[in-house]
């Protein structure tokens, strides 16, 4: 006797229905729509982190480049990217040698900077100051040592 097996449809294709499909999609959307308010909280995060990083790393290099230097050098806002310009570090910064430019500091949007030009003179010290980046601070010491508090 042959053995026969029986299929309950042999004409159907396996796949997903409509409502199986929806069912998915819907479950999708609301995944999404839970993850957006904290991804747009780590972008906020990190253009905060990124500009006090940015001007951290400037103060750095002004420092370095006065002692190699032998003279002193500026780290200030700059709306135009090549002059001293105001105190509104959001449209971007520079490092200056006099008015040689030694390097650009990026413009942070949507990031409230605030703070006073800082001179680094040519042994390397400077007026004790500080930089606001929102809710982190840029501060140089009077060694011209800098770090984010």
């Amino acid at each position: 006797m042959p053995s026969h097996r029986t299929t309950l449809h042999p004409s159907r294709h396996q796949g997903f229905t409509l409502i199986e499909l929806m069912v998915v999609l819907a479950i999708i959307a609301i995944v999404a729509l839970v993850a957006a308010p904290d991804y747009q909280s780590s972008i906020e995060s990190s253009r905060k982190t990124s500009a006090a990083n940015n001007l951290l790393g400037a103060l750095q290099f002004a420092r370095s480049e006065a002692l190699t230097r032998r003279s002193d050098v500026t780290v200030c806002a700059s709306s135009n990217g090549s002059t001293c310009s105001g105190s509104d570090w959001s449209t971007g910064g520079v490092v200056l040698d006099g008015s040689t430019l030694l390097r650009s500091i990026p413009p942070a949007p949507k990031v409230a900077i605030s703070g006073n030009a800082i001179t680094i003179k040519s042994d390397g010290t400077t007026t004790a100051s500080s930089i606001s980046v929102d809710d982190k601070t840029v501060s140089i010491n009077i060694v011209g040592h800098a770090k984010i508090n």
